[in-house]
Order: structure tokens, then sequence, then C-alpha cells
């Protein structure tokens, strides 16, 4: 009897271990996954894959064919993989193309997008009866968005709007940086006066106390020097409501300098901030037709992040953030 259980758990050890050994084999024999760069498309969207330097893993872009262009898809490279720094799209024949290139013509022939020099990816055009019979069996299913053409409409007409003001703007702003110039001359000119007069000051009081008189004398003298700048700082304060800073001080004597010479060289100020409003406005706008619920785009695969957080950025917020910074 125990000679018979013996050999049993000997049999089942075997067959264990002949399970295992297959198991591994089976899961080593597994073939690898290829990664490779494609383009598609699907409903009034290009989805281009590509493979970057850092993730060394496919990372997909959605663009809309009514409104992106070359620069955009530029943008969004270096924006995804910050170790590239040069992105350079071009056509069959080898010529580089511009950034303000449509991609709805850019598909429809052989390009290639080289990247940082060294990776060059080869697409091949996608045919015009595939996205016309996209489009025109995704208007038998859903009929014509009415929303989808006012954005197109919309986008084009604030995209005429913004190459107008900044036409408009170019005479404007040649004339605001000389003035911008002038007065940062002026106020860099008062700072060192002061720090000079300051200088001036110490130096009085140095041969007041020690040739002239004693320091009994100066004592007091220099009590009341010191009490009449806090006075002079409390004073500032309370004219301008702002304290006493550097930032502050260099700010009022640029611009009361700027007004000056504006007034002098018949720069008017509020056009000039009327435009500057307004395109800022039609930036924002622009911004808000480019983020992917208008535009009927699916969801980012890599949202933007904060770097310090980890909280997820809203493409809007980042573009007003950097506004701000370029201002």
């Amino acid at each position: 009897m125990r000679f018979t259980l013996l050999i049993r758990s000997i049999i089942n050890a075997a067959a264990i271990t002949t399970s295992k050994k297959s198991r591994t084999i089976s899961v080593s024999s597994k073939p690898p996954i290829l990664l490779e760069p494609t383009l598609s498309h699907s409903d009034s969207v290009l989805v281009l894959s590509l493979i970057l330097r850092s993730r060394q893993e496919i990372c997909r872009f959605h663009l809309n064919l009514q409104t992106a262009t070359v620069g955009q898809l530029i943008d969004e490279i270096k924006q995804e993989d910050a170790d590239i720094e040069h992105v350079h799209i071009h056509d069959e024949k080898g010529h580089l193309l511009s950034k303000s290139y449509t991609l709805k013509s850019l598909i429809h022939s052989p390009f290639t997008i080289q990247l940082n020099q060294q990776k060059i990816f080869l697409f091949d055009p996608i045919n015009k009866l595939q996205i016309k019979d996209t489009t025109m069996r995704h208007t038998k299913i859903d009929g014509p968005s009415t929303e989808d053409t006012f954005c197109h409409e919309k986008y084009s007409e604030l995209k005429n709007e913004a190459n107008a003001l900044t036409i408009q703007l170019e005479p404007l702003e040649k004339v605001k940086n000389k003035l911008a110039n002038i007065c940062q001359r002026y106020t860099s000119r008062c700072i060192w006066y002061g720090l000079a007069a300051m200088c001036f000051q110490v130096g009085i009081l140095v041969e007041l106390t020690w040739d002239v008189y004693s320091w009994d004398v100066v004592g007091p003298l220099s009590y009341f020097i010191g009490y009449g700048t806090v006075m002079a700082i409390h004073a500032f304060h309370l004219i301008t409501g702002t304290d006493f800073e550097y930032m502050t001080l260099t700010d009022r004597l640029f611009l009361h300098r700027f007004y000056r010479e504006a007034h002098c060289y018949s720069f008017d100020i509020s056009l000039y901030n009327r435009l500057k409003n307004r395109l800022f406005t039609v930036h924002t706008d622009l911004a808000r037709l480019r983020t992917p619920l208008p535009l009927s785009l699916p969801v980012p695969p890599h949202p933007l992040r904060c770097q310090i957080s980890g909280e997820e950025l809203s493409p809007l917020d980042v573009y007003l953030t950097t506004r701000h910074y370029d201002q």
C-alpha cells in the first residue's frame, strides 16, 4: 500500500514539472509586437502614429483635417517629447513645407517627417475617394452637422480677423518698441542717479563727522535725514496707494516717461490697447475652438499635466499662461 502511494506521488510530481515547462515554452514563444508609424483617417479626424525617441513607443496624434496645419502638428510633437528640438515635414519632392500648410492638402501626396535630422518616417497618401466616402457615409447616418459647420466658419472668420489685427499692429509695435527703449534708458538713468545721490550724501556725512565736526553734532543731523526719508516713503504710499518697492518705482518712472514720449511722437495709446485687447480675445476664441469638444475630436491619449502637482491642465489655461509670460 505504501509502495503504491509512493509511485503515485512520483508520477504527480513529474506531471506538474512537465506542465510548468510547457507553460514556460508557450509564453516565451509568443512573437514580439512590432511598432510601426501609421496614418489613418476617420470622420474628418486624422490619426498619426509616430515612434518618439524618449518613449520608444507609439504615440498617436489626433488632428482635425478642416483646421489643423503643419505648424500645429510640429508643436504637438515637440510638446509630447522634450528631446525633439527640430521637426521638418517634406513633400514627395523633398521640399520643406511651411507651418501654414494645411494637413488636408498634405495627406493627398506622399510626405516625410524628420525628427532632429535623424529619424525619417515616410507616409503614403490617403486616397481622396476614401475621405469622400467616409464623409458621405457619416452624413447619411448622422445628417449634416450644423455645429461643425458653424465652428469651421467661425474659425476661418477669427483667423482672418487675427491676421488683419496683426497687420494693423505692425507699425504701432515698431513705434511702441522705440518708445519702450527710450523709457527703459530713462528709468535706468534715474536709478543710477539715485544711487549717486545716496553715495554723495554718505560722503558729506563722513566728511562732516571726521573732518569738520564730531559725531555729537552730525548724529542728530543723520537722525533727521533718516526720519525724513521714512516720511517721504510714507507720503509716496499715501499718494500712490502702492508700496515703495523697486519694481513699483521703476514701473511708475517708465509709464510717466512713456506717456510723455507718446504725446511727442503722436502715438495713440488707446488705439493700441484696443487692438491688443481685441487680438488677445480673438486668440482666446481660437484656442477654445481648437479644443477637442467643439471639433468632435477624441480625447488626447496624453493630456497636459502640471509638472509640479500632476493635475490635468486645460489647453485654454496653458495658452493664457503662455500669452501672459510672453507679454
